[in-house]
Formats: C-alpha cells, sequence, structure tokens
C-alpha cells in the first residue's frame, strides 16, 4: 500500500515540473487572399508604439532594428511609397506562478511498533512579468492588416546589458517571422 502512494506522489510531483516549465509561446495569422509575393516595400506606423518608444527609447531601437533586420532578410525594402505598414505593439503583464507541488515525508515507529508515514505539501506562489510583442502588417491602400505574428513570453533578468537585451530582442524577433511569408495552402 505504501508503495502505491509512493508511486502516486512521484508522478504528480512530476507532472507538476512538467507543467511549471514554459517558455515562448509564437502565433501568427494572416490574411489568406493576399499574394505576399507582390510585397516588395515596407513603411513604418509608429502610432501603435508612442508611448513605449518614449518611455523606453533604447528598447524601441532595438526592436525596430531588429524588425528591420528581418524583413530586409525576407527581401523587404523600406520605401516612401510602400506596400505595407509596418508596427508593433509590446505591453507587460504581471503574473502569479505556482511554483507546484512541494512535499516532504517522514517516516517513524512508534512504541507500539507501528510505522507512520506523514505526507506534508505546500504551495509556493511566485510573481513574474510576461511581456508580448505583436507585429503587424496593413496595407497602405486600405490600411486592413494582413499579417500579425505575436509572442508572449517570460521576461527575465531586467538588468541584461545592451548587448544582451540586443541579441535577445534579435531572437525573439527572427523567431516571430519564421512563418513569413506564410505558406500557400494546397
Amino acid at each position: 500500500m505504501y508503495f502505491i502512494n509512493i508511486k502516486i506522489l512521484l508522478v504528480l510531483i512530476s507532472v507538476s515540473l512538467l507543467s511549471a516549465c514554459s517558455g515562448t509561446k509564437n502565433t501568427f495569422d494572416y490574411d489568406s487572399s493576399i499574394d505576399f509575393s507582390q510585397i516588395k516595400t515596407y513603411q513604418w506606423n509608429l502610432k501603435t508604439s508612442e508611448a513605449f518608444s518614449k518611455a523606453n527609447p533604447l528598447i524601441d531601437k532595438r526592436i525596430i532594428s531588429a524588425i528591420e533586420d528581418n524583413l530586409k532578410r525576407k527581401g523587404l525594402k523600406k520605401s516612401a511609397a510602400a506596400d505595407i505598414k509596418v508596427s508593433y505593439m509590446i505591453g507587460f503583464e504581471k503574473k502569479l506562478k505556482s511554483g507546484g507541488l512541494s512535499a516532504g515525508i517522514g517516516m517513524s515507529v512508534g512504541s507500539s511498533n507501528r510505522g507512520h508515514i506523514n505526507l506534508s505539501s505546500g504551495n509556493q506562489v511566485r510573481q513574474s512579468i510576461e511581456g508580448t510583442l505583436v507585429i503587424d502588417m496593413a496595407s497602405s491602400k486600405n490600411g486592413e492588416l494582413i499579417w500579425r505574428s505575436t509572442t508572449v513570453k517570460p521576461v527575465k533578468d531586467r538588468d541584461a546589458s545592451p548587448e544582451d537585451s540586443k541579441k535577445r530582442i534579435g531572437q525573439l524577433v527572427y523567431q516571430m517571422f519564421e512563418n513569413y511569408p506564410p505558406k500557400k495552402s494546397k
């Protein structure tokens, strides 16, 4: 009987550890009626990120630089008379995360020669910050959204060096552009 309870406890601990592992979540969406092979030029629409830009000008420059690097990598050129307008939005949210199950096991034998197993468990709650970055492409002709990539990631090491910050932003934006241009469904 004790072996069955210990097996159940080990399974519960394993499941809680696996569910505690979380990373970057990337999603994208697009207008399937658009022929993305015809899109060659872009210009910026920075109205959506204006408040963030004023409060965080260095991070803003890194995000814009990373997006421009990826647009160039995908064959798009900056132009005053562009096919699309590119914008980004960024937001942060405080989250409470459960650290999962922590357990303690105690065994003793009393004076009556009976064994006892005591189990105790607790839950640790931590506060974290989750960042969301959204990159949009809209038609320059009618302003309609044609492509969007969204990433959600826990914010870690907010005191990173400028070089580390630039590298992390670059990697994140690179992943966001993995699905651009969208593949045609057959």
